[in-house]
């Protein structure tokens, strides 16, 4: 199954889906509602990868992001050039993935390509899913137009994964392309629409108990980077709590190699040219 040819072929349905929504918030005089929160998405949405320090730091001295299974064959062919030893990729991914491993398995052997793809989610703002990591790496809009492979899955794709065996007639009816990506979002969230206020959608929207996940199988490089979000309280914690124990020679090894790394990725950032956001952990 090539989820790619199944997100375009569900055009046709979301599209009905999207008609029918519209008629009730017709029905009830809130059209106008629904029309705004549709064109929030459709103005700002993009995909959002979320990483740790280190993840982050190793993605942009290399230059571009590799899933699990393209990492752990990189690794595993250092080790083997270096220790002479056998190496089993695919326990490094069991070990990595953990209680996830049998579903992600699953879902990858039931979809064409399935170790090739990267994931992440849909983000109109906002830090995206936190845990995952604190950095939020957003690609350019522009970037992500040109992907040949984009697909937007209503839920969490291992939530699909039922025994030994993906629901593909559930997972076909729950997936969009970018052309249909802000008719998913309003069936989605239709009973939110009007009840949250405006400026906290992108938190409804992209959090770690509720998102839309995004697949992609195609390179994602330092030049698709649009942005990288922190936390300000992450950015206190290094840039006053780090620096000044630093500058008091009380700073601990731990604090000064995450300062030192923080550091250089400011510098990389600075030499991509991609900006450092630095917002409130409810979005603003």
């Amino acid at each position: 199954m090539n989820i790619f040819d199944v997100a375009n072929q569900n055009s046709n349905n979301l599209n009905t889906q999207y008609k029918l929504l519209k008629e009730r918030y017709g029905d009830q005089n809130n059209l106008d509602i629904l029309s705004n929160f549709v064109k929030l998405v459709k103005n700002k949405w993009a995909i959002s990868l979320n990483m740790g320090l280190g993840t982050l730091n190793i993605f942009l001295i290399a230059g571009r992001y590799k899933n699990v299974y393209e990492l752990k064959k990189e690794q595993g062919g250092k080790l083997t050039e270096v220790r002479k030893l056998e190496i089993f990729d695919e326990q490094a991914v069991k070990s990595h993935l953990k209680s996830y491993y049998r579903s992600r398995v699953t879902f990858n052997c039931t979809v064409e390509d399935g170790e090739k793809f990267k994931y992440g989610a849909l983000n109109i703002g906002g830090l995206g899913l936190e845990r995952y990591g604190e950095y939020c790496v957003v690609i350019k809009r522009k970037q992500l137009e040109e992907y040949p492979s984009l697909a937007f899955i209503k839920e969490d794709s291992l939530k699909y994964v039922e025994e030994d065996s993906v629901n593909i007639e559930r997972l076909s009816q729950d997936i969009a392309n970018r052309e249909c990506v802000h008719a998913l979002a309003a069936i989605k969230h239709e009973k939110e629409i009007g009840k949250i206020p405006f400026d906290e959608l992108a938190s409804v929207i992209c959090c770690d108990e509720c998102y839309i996940e995004a697949i992609t199988s195609d390179k994602i490089e330092n030049g698709h980077i649009g942005s990288v979000r922190m936390s300000k309280t992450d950015y206190a914690r290094y840039f006053i709590d780090y620096l000044y124990k630093d500058f008091t020679s009380e700073i601990s090894e731990d604090e000064m190699l995450k300062l030192r790394m923080l550091e250089g990725i400011i510098k990389l950032l600075d030499a991509w040219g991609i900006k450092l956001e630095v917002i409130d952990e409810d979005g603003n």
